[in-house]
């Protein structure tokens, strides 16, 4: 298409105003086409109506007059007639009447007919041609007359021809005013365009202030605005540059770091006022002089000097750092140094934003170099730093073990009796949830400083971390005098403390590891301190406790013990085997309880008795409850599956239910089994554990209810409850420990325990349920007092999840049950039979 090619080519070497008019001229022209090609339609219509309509009046006006003119005097009367019917119309061109009984009248127009003023184009574009007419027009006595006009549109044609030539004025009036408001327009915007030619000149001469006046149409006053914006922001940039470079001239001349500058040829070219200082030369002088004469070295890269370096990177080689350098200053004094050298680059091409310039050339060499004496006093500081606490400015873990090490070497020289006492405040934690972590290092602080004033120059304090502190009292006589300095020490430590207008009581408890000679480590002792600091924690806590080699073993025991449990949780040897739970009255299966085993690879099978007593105090019961928790909604998740709604009952330790995150890890496991609604989960706390802190698990628990959890109050009977704790805890079943249920038939006390105990959660609309069943007779008294929930051997011992589907299927409600409960519904007395193993 070369046509098109040339076309667009030309088109494209137009300036904008032709490219602008051009179009302009041909959407006019095509408009002002279309317009006249409908007019001249419109008007030709109309007017070969009108002609048609005239012509179709005129020849029945006609025919109905000629007839009654006869005779003589009737020609020259039709005569008449028709000259009249060219008169009153000017369309006429030729008449003719011809009577069969007489002669031929034909009349002609007459001289003063209109001339055509139209052009001859126009007749064809109109579609009015000649009209020719021709009627037989019937006479008296049957003779016939023939009637012949001619019409010619000279008429209607020049009315039409007037009309286009009245549109065509109107139409190059429009096209004038057009092209006169495009020009006037152009000419604006000339002028603008003039504007911004001469501001974008002068701006790029330098002068950035000029601004453009904002003025003109909207769309030229927004080009103003952004023109000015522009320049605004550019002068800043600029100013920001000027200002940028002011500040690096001023840093060089200001920093502490010393800066010289040298050319290619490795003379000094500048050095900043720290460099002056440090080699001892003015920069006026040292300027011209080689690098090496200035800036002079003692021990240079070994066998690399200085110059060999500089040449390097004068070729284009890497940056080169060098530390501990001694520079000799002029006059003789020497510093130990540390500098970088690297080449300074210029930008090829003149421009960094050029992306076709060459490879940066090197240009010279920078050198940066500093007195590293403060420096070595910052890392003596640090060091300081590393051997002691942030917080309380006590020695810490290592300064600690190092001080030890001194002791234990004085006291094996025979120094005297060494003792090593652990410190760690009583319920810190709770200081830390209730008070925040800021009052907590108010504590921490005040107790360092107690123990540091009461250690003095002789003893040794130091903070292990978190809660806990070490004193060691080295060169005592005997244990009593430890006894005695630990007894004011403790009176010190338990009193009281106060942050802010808060006051606090915390007290302290201590283990002491005593060495009175004999081959033992440091970390020995500090095992053997924290072991008796165990203990006394056991003990009650504020207590001071002694290690005891004994019970060394014994802690040691404990301590492997529970990492094997920690190795069974993370292999998967703990599982969950399943007690029924029956309602004897109705003969059916209400539930399960949830028991832990412990399937250890060599003992067989394990009761939690064996193992759960050496973690309830870690915080590792809380993964095993977390564990429990997961298995227990997993089968509940199953058995529903098999239409199996029992309810399942976990047992959850002290130390996991009292978790500050309790409630919201409880969420967490019931989002992971959604099909598993919260009712179906019933949590026994012991009665023991729920009296320790009654209002903490007061408000767990109902913040469990409220998610829908149920709660057992296991062992009842076997604390120290009194009503008023069972008014306010909100436990919706009472399990009577089975200790009470198996002696009740020989024991009257604990039949009327027992009793009472079903009493007591009828009065307090609980529920309640019996451990300890093992004969049909603990059935039938249960029933007899009212108990109709049970579990125990005698129903089923705990069984894996498996085995438990089996069971229930095979399950067969007890008759004498059955008897005893409706005898207790009749008020009857049920007969006591011995007591007999459920088969």
């Amino acid at each position: 298409m070369p046509f098109l090619g040339t076309l667009s080519s030309s088109w494209m070497r137009m300036g904008s105003y032709s490219r602008l008019f051009i179009p302009i001229f041909a959407v006019i022209a095509v408009v002002i086409g279309a317009r006249y090609s409908l007019l001249i339609e419109t008007e030709s219509a109309d007017a070969r109506l009108r002609y048609e309509e005239r012509a179709a009046q005129l020849a029945a006006n006609l025919a109905a007059t000629l007839p009654e003119l006869t005779g003589r005097s009737g020609q020259a009367a039709a005569a008449a007639l028709l000259n009249r019917a060219f008169e009153r119309n000017a369309d006429l061109a030729h008449a003719r009447w011809r009577r069969e009984d007489g002669p031929d009248l034909a009349a002609a127009p007459p001289p003063r007919q209109a001339l055509p003023d139209y052009p001859d184009w126009l007749a064809p574009l109109a579609g009015l041609q000649p009209l020719h007419q021709r009627l037989r027009v019937p006479l008296a006595g049957g003779a016939a007359g023939t009637l012949t006009l001619w019409y010619h549109p000279v008429h209607p044609l020049n009315r039409v021809w007037r009309a286009l030539l009245q549109q065509a004025k109107l139409s190059l009036l429009n096209v004038v005013i057009i092209y006169t408001l495009l020009g006037l327009l152009i000419f604006a915007n000339r002028r603008m365009l003039r504007r911004l030619d001469e501001a974008t000149t002068r701006f790029q001469n330098g002068e950035h202030a000029v601004r453009m006046a904002v003025r003109g149409s909207a769309e030229w006053r927004a080009v103003a605005t952004t023109f000015n914006s522009m320049a605004a922001q550019v002068q800043a940039l600029v100013r920001s540059l000027h200002e940028q470079k002011e500040r690096i001239e001023v840093t060089l001349a200001s920093i502490g770091d010393a800066v010289i500058t040298t050319g290619l040829d490795g003379r000094i070219d500048s050095m900043n006022d720290a460099a002056q200082a440090l080699t001892g030369w003015h920069g006026a002088r040292a300027c011209g002089l080689p690098l090496e004469q200035v800036f002079t070295l003692s021990n240079n890269f070994g066998s690399r000097t200085l110059a060999n370096a500089m040449r390097d990177i004068r070729a284009g080689g890497p940056v080169v750092r060098a530390k501990n350098q001694t520079l000799r200053q002029r006059e003789g004094v020497s510093y130990v140094i540390e500098y970088t050298a690297a080449a300074i680059r210029r930008r090829g091409g003149g421009g960094g934003l050029d992306p076709d310039r060459a490879e940066d050339a090197v240009e010279g060499v920078v050198l940066v170099f500093r007195d590293v004496s403060e420096k070595r006093q910052l890392i003596q500081q640090m060091s300081w730093q590393s051997q002691h606490d942030v917080l309380t400015g006590l020695p810490n873990r290592a300064a600690l073990a190092a001080q030890l090490e001194q002791e234990l070497a004085l006291a094996r020289d025979g120094g005297g009796l060494l003792a090593v006492c652990l410190f760690d405040l009583d319920h810190f934690q709770r200081v830390n949830e209730q008070g925040g972590h800021a009052l907590g290092d108010e504590v921490l602080k005040q107790a360092a400083s107690r123990l540091h004033d009461f250690a003095g120059p002789r003893h040794y304090a130091a903070r292990l971390g978190g809660d806990e502190f070490v004193l060691l009292l080295p060169d005592l006589p005997d244990r009593a005098a430890v006894e005695r300095a630990l007894e004011r020490l403790m009176l010190l430590m338990a009193d009281g403390y106060r942050a802010g207008p808060r006051a606090l009581s915390v007290s302290a408890s201590a283990g002491v590891a005593l060495h009175a000679g004999g081959d033992i480590s440091a970390d020995s002792l500090l095992r053997h301190a924290d072991q008796a600091l165990y203990q006394a924690k056991l003990t009650g806590r504020n207590k001071v406790h002694y290690f005891d080699a004994e019970l060394d073993e014994q802690v040691r025991t404990h301590h492997n013990r529970r990492t094997e449990v920690r190795g069974a949780l993370r292999n998967g040897e703990l599982c969950l085997y399943y007690q029924p739970k029956l309602d004897m009255r109705a003969g059916r299966i209400v539930g399960m309880e949830a028991l832990l085993r412990w399937n250890h690879p060599r003992r067989g099978v394990v009761g939690p008795a064996d193992f759960l007593p050496v973690v309830e105090h870690s915080d590792l019961i809380a993964d095993i409850g977390d564990q429990v928790l997961r298995q227990a909604l997993r089968q509940l998740d199953a058995w529903r599956g098999l239409h199996a709604d029992w309810v399942v009952s976990v047992n959850i330790a002290a130390r996991h239910f009292q978790k500050p995150d309790f409630v919201a890890r409880l969420r967490t496991i019931l989002d992971e089994f959604p099909e598993v609604p919260p009712s179906m989960l019933e949590l026994e706390i012991l009665e023991s554990s729920a009296l320790q802190d009654i209002d903490q698990v007061r408000a767990i628990m109902l913040e469990c209810q409220a998610i829908g959890i149920r709660f057992a109050l296991d062992d009842f009977g076997t604390g120290y409850s009194s009503l008023s704790y069972l008014k306010r805890l909100p436990a919706d079943t009472l399990k009577i420990d089975q200790s009470f249920v198996r002696n009740m038939l020989i024991d009257r006390d604990d039949l009327h325990l027992v009793s009472a105990v079903v009493s007591l959660a009828r009065a307090f609309n609980r529920g309640v349920i019996a451990e300890g069943v093992e004969t049909v007779e603990h059935g039938a008294q249960l029933l007899r007092l009212g108990c109709t929930l049970a579990q125990g051997y005698g129903i089923a011992r705990p069984m894996p999840a498996d085995q438990v589907l089996d069971w229930a299927a095979g399950f067969a409600p007890t008759p004498a049950w059955r008897r005893a409960a409706q005898l207790a519904e009749d008020g009857g007395h049920a007969p006591s039979p011995l007591p007999a193993r459920l088969p």
